[in-house]
């Protein structure tokens, strides 16, 4: 079976742990704390493979509030998965991650708004 690539648009609200940090410094830890979420296989349910952070901004919002955009690149682990499955699945692995303190060198709490913005076939360049 052939998995098409998947571009997920996220978007994260948290409370950030160091919000001193720089874009850069606070992008790179938010991308370190998803790794070691995906390598402990809190994303299995989603994804049989491991997928790419493709981008992370950072903005805040309104005071003391951190809004991240996040683009993964991923495989779907189940053929003609539908928006709100995957947002159930994308929701569970977050809060799989934060019962087993993932993420809490990034944000103060145990509560980091999750929402699936957009899954589109990510385009994806073809052999010549």
């Amino acid at each position: 079976m052939q998995c098409d690539t998947i571009r997920y648009a996220l978007q994260l609200e948290m409370l950030e742990r160091h919000d001193d940090l720089g874009e850069d410094a606070a992008s790179a830890l938010l991308r370190a704390e998803l790794e070691l979420a995906q390598n402990a296989g809190l994303f299995d349910a989603l994804t049989p493979e491991d997928f790419a952070v493709d981008a992370i901004s950072r903005s805040t919002p309104q005071e003391g509030v951190t809004r991240y955009a996040v683009e993964l690149l991923l495989q779907e682990r189940h053929a003609g998965l539908d928006d709100d499955a995957a947002a159930g699945l994308l929701h569970r692995a977050f809060a799989d991650a934060l019962n087993a303190s993932y993420f809490l060198r990034a944000c103060t709490d145990d509560l980091i708004g999750v929402t699936l913005l957009s899954r589109t076939p990510a385009a994806v360049p073809s052999a010549a």
